[in-house]
């Protein structure tokens, strides 16, 4: 297993992180209950099957992936920050595996794998001491707005341009231009995970043969691909080449192949508003054999859970977001 001990105690940085979550990115709604920090705005919230077809190589062939097994799954679309999905933004796919079989991670729910990802490969933060130069940034600016996301002291604190950010703002600005419907995307883990011994990341990539469904809003645009027939992704691993390739620099991509390992269908459904409401995911709802690794993992097992707690969901059984 690879080594996933901290460099540096995490219990500060995630103590701050909640704190700033709570005062500016998890408000109350109009009727008193709590929404989620990130990826509030959902676009979808759909039933599918994850059918696994375990890779030759049998170092790959680990966890879920190490027999042929189909799965249901709910899957959730959501943007990442802004109430307005007309305006650019991350977008989120997060999937709830359930029915498979194996030892999980502590507190997790027995039987059930989730997979979070985003669109952009990276994420916005290279590491926990990053984390908090951002999102300091960010405390106190109470309305969601492009302008919030560009503030001095998240683009360049103490006069040095973070680079990384810039490009992240402006691949989400790509995806929003070209108009991307949500099965036309291609989502991704941006943080590493366990794969047995090993790791890996992994992403879900949309069918080749996908032709764009414009027009509407993303949830409108689903129903219309809906009435073309069922919606599917590839689901590919990327493990980890060697220690050269950082479990914790959130920014430096891998330069393995990525390999199918299992196949995301969605059949045509009603897409139905707020659906996923009160559903919860987090990386921690994991088998033992894919454990969050890497700083910025450890800091989301603390932010989801308060999320989850602040939110009701832990007590309706969900579990953590």
């Amino acid at each position: 297993m690879p080594s996933d001990a901290p460099r540096c105690p995490l219990d500060a940085a995630g103590d701050e992180l909640v704190t700033i979550f709570r005062r500016t990115f998890q408000l109350p709604r109009p009727d008193g209950s709590m929404p989620r920090p990130f990826h509030e705005l959902e676009h979808a919230c759909l039933d599918g099957v994850f059918t696994v077809t375990p890779p030759e190589d049998p170092v790959l062939a680990q966890g879920l992936f190490a027999r042929p097994g189909r799965y249901p799954v709910l899957v959730r679309f959501s943007g990442g920050l802004l109430p307005d999905e007309r305006l650019p933004d991350a977008r989120g796919m997060a999937i709830a595996v359930s029915g498979i079989e194996g030892d999980v991670c502590e507190g997790a729910p027995p039987g059930r794998q989730d997979f979070v990802m985003v669109d952009q490969p990276t994420p916005a933060m290279r590491d926990a001491a990053d984390a908090l130069v951002l999102f300091r940034a960010m405390d106190g600016h109470l309305k969601p707005t492009v302008a919030r996301t560009l503030l001095p002291g998240a683009v360049m604190p103490r006069g040095r341009l973070r680079l990384h950010y810039l490009l992240m703002m402006a691949d989400t600005l790509r995806n929003h231009l070209k108009g991307r419907d949500l099965a036309g995307r291609t989502y991704h883990s941006v943080t590493p995970f366990a794969l047995g011994a090993g790791a890996m990341k992994f992403q879900c990539r949309p069918d080749a043969a996908w032709r764009n469904v414009r027009g509407g809003s993303f949830a409108e645009r689903l129903r219309k691909a809906f009435a073309r027939g069922p919606i599917g992704f590839d689901f590919l691993i990327q493990p980890r080449q060697g220690e050269h390739e950082s479990l914790d620099d959130g920014i430096a991509r891998w330069t393995g192949p990525f390999t199918a390992a299992a196949r995301l269908e969605l059949p045509p459904q009603p897409v139905v508003a707020g659906r996923g409401r009160d559903t919860a995911f987090t990386p921690w709802n994991a088998l033992a054999a894919h454990r969050p690794l890497g700083e910025l993992n450890r800091l989301r097992r603390v932010t989801y859970a308060e999320s989850a707690a602040r939110r009701g969901a832990a007590r309706r059984g969900a579990s953590q977001t």
